[in-house]
Protein backbone atom coordinates (compact mmCIF):
# COMPACT_ATOMS: atom_id res chain seq x y z
CA UNK A 1 0.00 0.00 0.00
CA UNK A 2 2.78 2.67 0.98
CA UNK A 3 4.95 1.71 -2.30
CA UNK A 4 1.61 2.36 -4.60
CA UNK A 5 0.81 5.48 -2.42
CA UNK A 6 4.45 6.59 -2.90
CA UNK A 7 4.14 6.41 -7.02
CA UNK A 8 0.96 8.30 -6.75
CA UNK A 9 2.89 11.43 -5.77
CA UNK A 10 6.33 10.58 -7.22
CA UNK A 11 7.51 13.30 -9.97
CA UNK A 12 7.00 11.25 -13.72
CA UNK A 13 10.15 12.60 -15.49
CA UNK A 14 10.45 12.49 -19.12
CA UNK A 15 13.05 11.10 -20.38
CA UNK A 16 15.56 12.05 -23.00
CA UNK A 17 15.94 8.33 -24.52
CA UNK A 18 12.91 5.60 -24.62
CA UNK A 19 12.85 2.21 -25.60
CA UNK A 20 9.49 1.50 -26.95
CA UNK A 21 8.46 -2.05 -27.45
CA UNK A 22 5.94 -3.26 -29.91
CA UNK A 23 3.33 -5.14 -28.71
CA UNK A 24 1.53 -5.82 -31.73
CA UNK A 25 5.11 -6.91 -33.65
CA UNK A 26 5.34 -9.32 -31.16
CA UNK A 27 2.22 -11.02 -30.71
CA UNK A 28 2.19 -10.79 -34.69
CA UNK A 29 5.81 -12.78 -34.89
CA UNK A 30 4.51 -15.30 -32.09
CA UNK A 31 1.15 -15.99 -34.34
CA UNK A 32 3.82 -16.37 -37.52
CA UNK A 33 5.84 -18.32 -36.27
CA UNK A 34 3.01 -21.04 -34.95
CA UNK A 35 1.37 -21.09 -37.91
CA UNK A 36 4.77 -22.60 -39.51
CA UNK A 37 3.88 -25.35 -37.50
CA UNK A 38 0.90 -25.15 -36.09
CA UNK A 39 0.35 -29.14 -34.79
CA UNK A 40 3.17 -27.69 -31.95
CA UNK A 41 3.09 -25.62 -28.81
CA UNK A 42 5.07 -22.52 -28.71
CA UNK A 43 7.29 -21.55 -25.62
CA UNK A 44 8.66 -18.17 -25.81
CA UNK A 45 12.30 -17.83 -24.61
CA UNK A 46 12.58 -14.69 -22.84
CA UNK A 47 15.95 -15.66 -21.05
CA UNK A 48 18.16 -12.62 -20.51
CA UNK A 49 15.76 -9.84 -20.26
CA UNK A 50 14.08 -11.20 -22.76
CA UNK A 51 16.96 -10.49 -25.16
CA UNK A 52 17.23 -7.21 -23.76
CA UNK A 53 13.41 -6.19 -24.64
CA UNK A 54 12.64 -6.02 -20.67
CA UNK A 55 11.58 -8.75 -19.11
CA UNK A 56 8.20 -7.32 -17.51
CA UNK A 57 6.94 -5.65 -20.56
CA UNK A 58 7.31 -8.90 -23.04
CA UNK A 59 5.77 -11.22 -19.99
CA UNK A 60 2.64 -9.29 -19.99
CA UNK A 61 2.23 -8.89 -24.18
CA UNK A 62 2.70 -12.54 -23.66
CA UNK A 63 -0.30 -13.20 -21.69
CA UNK A 64 -2.43 -12.60 -24.06
CA UNK A 65 -1.23 -15.25 -26.29
CA UNK A 66 -2.29 -19.26 -25.42
CA UNK A 67 1.56 -20.46 -24.71
CA UNK A 68 1.49 -23.20 -21.99
CA UNK A 69 5.19 -22.22 -20.78
CA UNK A 70 7.11 -18.81 -20.96
CA UNK A 71 10.59 -19.91 -20.71
CA UNK A 72 13.50 -18.00 -18.57
CA UNK A 73 16.91 -18.68 -17.39
CA UNK A 74 17.48 -17.61 -13.58
CA UNK A 75 15.79 -17.74 -10.37
CA UNK A 76 15.63 -13.50 -10.47
CA UNK A 77 14.17 -13.99 -14.40
CA UNK A 78 11.33 -16.92 -12.61
CA UNK A 79 10.74 -14.05 -10.01
CA UNK A 80 9.85 -11.76 -12.08
CA UNK A 81 7.70 -13.67 -14.86
CA UNK A 82 5.63 -15.25 -11.62
CA UNK A 83 4.75 -11.75 -10.55
CA UNK A 84 3.40 -10.59 -14.03
CA UNK A 85 2.20 -14.09 -15.76
CA UNK A 86 0.26 -16.70 -14.17
CA UNK A 87 1.27 -19.17 -16.82
CA UNK A 88 3.75 -22.07 -16.43
CA UNK A 89 7.68 -21.09 -16.49
CA UNK A 90 10.54 -23.55 -17.46
CA UNK A 91 13.51 -22.66 -16.06
CA UNK A 92 16.34 -23.26 -18.47
CA UNK A 93 19.37 -23.03 -15.79
CA UNK A 94 19.75 -24.99 -12.82
CA UNK A 95 20.19 -22.94 -9.61
CA UNK A 96 21.48 -23.41 -5.96
CA UNK A 97 20.47 -25.68 -3.81
CA UNK A 98 18.80 -23.94 -1.27
CA UNK A 99 16.57 -21.89 -4.19
CA UNK A 100 14.51 -24.96 -5.08
CA UNK A 101 12.52 -25.06 -2.13
CA UNK A 102 11.24 -21.56 -3.09
CA UNK A 103 9.86 -22.08 -6.44
CA UNK A 104 6.14 -23.10 -7.02
CA UNK A 105 5.57 -26.37 -7.94
CA UNK A 106 2.97 -26.36 -9.59
CA UNK A 107 3.75 -23.87 -12.19
CA UNK A 108 7.45 -24.60 -12.89
CA UNK A 109 9.75 -27.36 -14.70
CA UNK A 110 13.39 -27.48 -13.95
CA UNK A 111 15.83 -28.23 -16.87
CA UNK A 112 18.29 -30.67 -15.36
CA UNK A 113 21.86 -31.59 -16.49
CA UNK A 114 23.57 -33.88 -13.65
CA UNK A 115 22.14 -36.46 -11.09
CA UNK A 116 23.54 -34.39 -8.14
CA UNK A 117 20.76 -32.03 -9.06
CA UNK A 118 18.40 -34.52 -9.36
CA UNK A 119 19.39 -35.96 -6.35
CA UNK A 120 18.71 -33.15 -4.55
CA UNK A 121 15.31 -32.53 -5.42
CA UNK A 122 14.13 -36.39 -5.21
CA UNK A 123 14.90 -35.42 -1.14
CA UNK A 124 12.37 -32.43 -1.31
CA UNK A 125 9.68 -35.12 -1.22
CA UNK A 126 7.25 -33.15 -3.69
CA UNK A 127 5.64 -33.76 -6.86
CA UNK A 128 8.44 -31.88 -9.16
CA UNK A 129 8.22 -31.57 -12.80
CA UNK A 130 11.81 -31.86 -14.81
CA UNK A 131 12.91 -31.54 -18.49
CA UNK A 132 15.83 -33.58 -19.43
CA UNK A 133 18.22 -31.55 -21.83
CA UNK A 134 19.73 -33.98 -24.13
CA UNK A 135 23.19 -33.56 -25.54
CA UNK A 136 22.80 -34.17 -29.01
CA UNK A 137 26.32 -32.16 -30.35
CA UNK A 138 26.34 -29.06 -28.86
CA UNK A 139 28.54 -31.11 -26.20
CA UNK A 140 28.01 -28.50 -23.36
CA UNK A 141 26.50 -29.22 -20.00
CA UNK A 142 23.69 -31.33 -21.00
CA UNK A 143 22.96 -34.90 -20.77
CA UNK A 144 24.88 -37.63 -23.23
CA UNK A 145 23.66 -41.26 -23.78
CA UNK A 146 25.18 -42.88 -20.85
CA UNK A 147 24.25 -40.03 -18.53
CA UNK A 148 20.47 -40.06 -19.56
CA UNK A 149 20.52 -44.39 -18.59
CA UNK A 150 22.00 -42.89 -15.05
CA UNK A 151 18.85 -40.65 -14.63
CA UNK A 152 16.61 -42.80 -15.59
CA UNK A 153 17.61 -46.03 -13.56
CA UNK A 154 17.92 -43.68 -10.20
CA UNK A 155 14.37 -42.32 -11.29
CA UNK A 156 12.95 -45.59 -11.06
CA UNK A 157 12.50 -45.29 -7.17
CA UNK A 158 11.00 -41.63 -7.25
CA UNK A 159 7.53 -41.40 -8.57
CA UNK A 160 7.21 -38.06 -7.57
CA UNK A 161 9.81 -36.85 -10.15
CA UNK A 162 7.68 -36.55 -13.43
CA UNK A 163 10.13 -36.36 -17.09
CA UNK A 164 7.50 -33.57 -18.41
CA UNK A 165 10.00 -33.02 -20.65
CA UNK A 166 12.66 -33.41 -23.62
CA UNK A 167 14.50 -31.09 -25.31
CA UNK A 168 17.70 -30.25 -26.77
CA UNK A 169 19.42 -27.30 -28.79
CA UNK A 170 20.78 -27.27 -32.81
CA UNK A 171 24.02 -26.08 -32.75
CA UNK A 172 24.26 -25.14 -36.66
CA UNK A 173 20.59 -24.61 -37.51
CA UNK A 174 21.81 -20.95 -39.11
CA UNK A 175 23.79 -22.57 -41.80
CA UNK A 176 23.75 -26.73 -42.30
CA UNK A 177 20.40 -28.54 -42.64
CA UNK A 178 22.87 -31.51 -42.46
CA UNK A 179 23.37 -31.24 -38.99
CA UNK A 180 20.18 -30.78 -37.76
CA UNK A 181 19.56 -33.95 -39.23
CA UNK A 182 22.29 -35.62 -37.47
CA UNK A 183 21.03 -34.28 -33.97
CA UNK A 184 17.47 -35.04 -34.62
CA UNK A 185 18.56 -38.61 -35.39
CA UNK A 186 20.21 -38.45 -32.07
CA UNK A 187 17.16 -36.75 -29.84
CA UNK A 188 15.06 -39.83 -31.08
CA UNK A 189 17.34 -42.46 -30.14
CA UNK A 190 17.77 -41.04 -26.45
CA UNK A 191 13.82 -40.59 -26.73
CA UNK A 192 13.42 -43.93 -27.03
CA UNK A 193 15.16 -45.22 -24.27
CA UNK A 194 13.36 -42.66 -22.40
CA UNK A 195 10.10 -44.54 -23.77
CA UNK A 196 12.02 -48.35 -22.79
CA UNK A 197 11.98 -47.63 -19.31
CA UNK A 198 8.65 -46.47 -19.14
CA UNK A 199 8.55 -42.70 -19.00
CA UNK A 200 6.44 -40.53 -21.69
CA UNK A 201 7.08 -36.96 -21.87
CA UNK A 202 4.31 -34.62 -22.45
CA UNK A 203 6.45 -32.31 -24.59
CA UNK A 204 9.38 -33.10 -26.91
CA UNK A 205 11.39 -30.45 -28.67
CA UNK A 206 14.51 -29.66 -30.73
CA UNK A 207 15.42 -25.96 -31.73
CA UNK A 208 16.48 -22.96 -32.52
CA UNK A 209 14.82 -20.48 -34.18
CA UNK A 210 16.31 -21.01 -37.41
CA UNK A 211 15.16 -24.55 -36.56
CA UNK A 212 11.64 -23.49 -36.77
CA UNK A 213 11.81 -22.38 -40.05
CA UNK A 214 13.72 -25.27 -41.67
CA UNK A 215 12.33 -28.96 -39.67
CA UNK A 216 8.57 -30.20 -40.46
CA UNK A 217 8.65 -33.17 -38.33
CA UNK A 218 5.79 -34.06 -36.60
CA UNK A 219 7.53 -35.86 -34.03
CA UNK A 220 8.11 -33.01 -32.11
CA UNK A 221 5.40 -31.53 -30.79
CA UNK A 222 6.56 -27.95 -29.31
CA UNK A 223 9.13 -25.43 -30.11
CA UNK A 224 10.89 -22.48 -28.47
CA UNK A 225 11.62 -19.33 -30.63
CA UNK A 226 13.88 -17.26 -29.01
CA UNK A 227 15.59 -14.23 -31.36
CA UNK A 228 12.78 -14.57 -34.23
CA UNK A 229 10.09 -13.90 -31.31
CA UNK A 230 11.42 -10.59 -31.49
CA UNK A 231 12.37 -10.73 -35.44
CA UNK A 232 16.39 -10.39 -35.62
CA UNK A 233 17.30 -12.50 -38.64
CA UNK A 234 20.43 -14.46 -38.29
CA UNK A 235 19.95 -16.20 -41.70
CA UNK A 236 22.23 -15.26 -44.71
CA UNK A 237 20.16 -13.94 -47.59
CA UNK A 238 20.91 -16.90 -50.02
CA UNK A 239 19.43 -19.87 -47.26
CA UNK A 240 16.42 -21.48 -48.71
CA UNK A 241 14.84 -20.06 -45.03
CA UNK A 242 15.38 -16.75 -45.77
CA UNK A 243 12.34 -15.73 -47.60
CA UNK A 244 10.05 -16.95 -44.68
CA UNK A 245 11.94 -14.70 -42.30
CA UNK A 246 10.62 -11.41 -44.30
CA UNK A 247 7.05 -12.08 -42.85
CA UNK A 248 8.58 -11.58 -39.12
CA UNK A 249 8.24 -7.49 -37.71
CA UNK A 250 10.96 -5.58 -35.64
CA UNK A 251 9.81 -5.17 -31.81
CA UNK A 252 11.86 -2.78 -30.49
CA UNK A 253 12.60 1.18 -31.31
CA UNK A 254 14.66 3.69 -29.93
CA UNK A 255 14.38 7.08 -30.05
CA UNK A 256 16.35 10.01 -28.12
CA UNK A 257 16.26 14.32 -28.23
CA UNK A 258 18.37 16.82 -30.02
CA UNK A 259 19.83 18.87 -27.05
CA UNK A 260 22.62 21.14 -28.61
CA UNK A 261 22.15 22.35 -32.57
CA UNK A 262 25.95 24.07 -33.55
CA UNK A 263 26.64 25.14 -37.06
CA UNK A 264 30.54 24.39 -37.58
CA UNK A 265 32.40 26.39 -40.17
CA UNK A 266 34.47 24.66 -43.24
CA UNK A 267 37.63 22.64 -41.74
CA UNK A 268 36.55 22.86 -38.04
CA UNK A 269 37.11 20.19 -35.95
CA UNK A 270 34.75 18.64 -34.00
CA UNK A 271 34.69 17.01 -30.45
CA UNK A 272 38.28 15.30 -29.03
CA UNK A 273 41.68 15.04 -30.88
CA UNK A 274 41.10 17.83 -33.63
CA UNK A 275 40.83 14.56 -36.44
CA UNK A 276 37.41 15.03 -37.33
CA UNK A 277 36.69 18.34 -39.57
CA UNK A 278 34.17 19.39 -42.10
CA UNK A 279 34.87 19.58 -45.82
CA UNK A 280 32.17 22.60 -45.75
CA UNK A 281 29.45 24.60 -43.77
CA UNK A 282 27.91 21.80 -41.75
CA UNK A 283 24.86 22.09 -39.07
CA UNK A 284 25.44 18.91 -36.29
CA UNK A 285 23.05 18.19 -33.80
CA UNK A 286 23.75 16.41 -30.73
CA UNK A 287 21.99 13.77 -29.13
CA UNK A 288 22.08 12.17 -25.50
CA UNK A 289 22.43 8.48 -26.73
CA UNK A 290 26.19 7.01 -26.62
CA UNK A 291 28.43 4.17 -25.85
CA UNK A 292 27.33 3.90 -21.85
CA UNK A 293 23.89 3.36 -23.25
CA UNK A 294 24.58 1.33 -26.05
CA UNK A 295 25.83 2.63 -29.17
CA UNK A 296 29.31 1.32 -29.81
CA UNK A 297 32.29 3.58 -30.21
CA UNK A 298 33.83 1.44 -33.32
CA UNK A 299 30.21 1.59 -35.11
CA UNK A 300 31.00 5.50 -35.29
CA UNK A 301 30.67 7.11 -38.82
CA UNK A 302 28.89 3.82 -40.19
CA UNK A 303 24.88 4.13 -38.63
CA UNK A 304 21.79 5.99 -39.77
CA UNK A 305 19.75 7.37 -37.64
CA UNK A 306 15.84 8.44 -38.60
CA UNK A 307 14.27 11.80 -38.44
CA UNK A 308 11.07 12.91 -40.11
CA UNK A 309 11.28 9.68 -42.23
CA UNK A 310 14.24 10.95 -43.86
CA UNK A 311 18.53 8.57 -43.08
CA UNK A 312 20.61 11.19 -40.66
CA UNK A 313 24.62 9.89 -40.90
CA UNK A 314 25.87 9.89 -37.53
CA UNK A 315 29.19 11.38 -37.64
CA UNK A 316 32.55 11.81 -36.01
CA UNK A 317 33.34 9.63 -32.78
CA UNK A 318 30.73 8.10 -30.41
CA UNK A 319 31.57 9.25 -26.94
CA UNK A 320 30.78 8.40 -23.57
CA UNK A 321 27.84 10.81 -23.22
CA UNK A 322 26.64 11.62 -26.34
CA UNK A 323 27.20 11.33 -30.46
CA UNK A 324 26.38 13.97 -33.49
CA UNK A 325 24.32 13.37 -36.68
CA UNK A 326 24.92 15.92 -39.81
CA UNK A 327 21.17 17.50 -40.31
CA UNK A 328 19.68 20.26 -42.32
CA UNK A 329 16.77 21.64 -40.79
CA UNK A 330 15.74 20.74 -37.31
CA UNK A 331 14.52 22.25 -34.31
CA UNK A 332 16.02 21.80 -30.54
CA UNK A 333 14.86 18.99 -28.38
CA UNK A 334 13.10 17.03 -31.94
CA UNK A 335 12.83 13.91 -31.57
CA UNK A 336 15.38 11.18 -33.64
CA UNK A 337 14.81 7.75 -34.28
CA UNK A 338 18.43 5.67 -33.20
CA UNK A 339 16.17 2.23 -33.82
CA UNK A 340 13.02 2.54 -35.98
CA UNK A 341 10.45 -0.38 -37.39
CA UNK A 342 8.93 1.07 -40.56
CA UNK A 343 12.36 0.18 -42.58
CA UNK A 344 14.92 -1.71 -41.89
CA UNK A 345 15.95 -2.10 -38.12
CA UNK A 346 19.53 -0.34 -37.57
CA UNK A 347 20.56 -2.93 -35.05
CA UNK A 348 21.57 -5.60 -37.81
CA UNK A 349 23.51 -2.58 -39.16
CA UNK A 350 24.49 -1.67 -35.60
CA UNK A 351 25.83 -5.01 -35.52
CA UNK A 352 27.44 -5.63 -38.36
CA UNK A 353 29.31 -1.88 -37.92
CA UNK A 354 30.43 -2.62 -34.64
CA UNK A 355 31.37 -6.61 -35.28
CA UNK A 356 29.52 -7.70 -32.50
CA UNK A 357 26.56 -10.21 -32.96
CA UNK A 358 22.89 -9.48 -32.54
CA UNK A 359 22.96 -10.90 -29.33
CA UNK A 360 25.33 -9.16 -27.68
CA UNK A 361 23.87 -5.38 -29.27
CA UNK A 362 20.30 -6.45 -27.86
CA UNK A 363 21.73 -7.48 -24.08
CA UNK A 364 23.84 -4.25 -23.71
CA UNK A 365 20.76 -1.83 -23.86
CA UNK A 366 20.98 0.32 -20.35
CA UNK A 367 18.89 -1.10 -17.81
CA UNK A 368 18.54 2.63 -16.88
CA UNK A 369 16.57 4.22 -20.25
CA UNK A 370 12.74 4.33 -19.99
CA UNK A 371 11.18 1.00 -21.53
CA UNK A 372 7.35 1.52 -22.71
CA UNK A 373 4.68 -0.56 -24.77
CA UNK A 374 3.36 0.49 -27.97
Amino acid sequence: MWNWIKNIFRPRVEPMNKIFIHSKNILHNYNYLWSLQPWSAIFPVLKSNAYGHWLELVTKILNKTDAPYLIVDSFPEYQIVKKYSNKNILLLWETLKKNYKKFNFARTTFCVYNINTITYLTKLNKHIKIHLFLDTGMHREWLTEQDLINVLEFLRDYPKIEIEWVLSHFYDADKSKNHMDEQIEKFKKMYHTIVDYWYTPKWKHIWSSAGILKMKDKFFNAYRPGLYLYWYNNLSHDDEAYELTKRLKPALSIASRIVSLRTISEWDWVSYDKTRKTDSDTTIATIPFWYFEWLEKSASNKIVFKYNKQDVWQVWNICMNLCCAKVDKWELFDQIEIIWIEWQNTIMELAKASGKSVYEILVWFDRNIRREIV
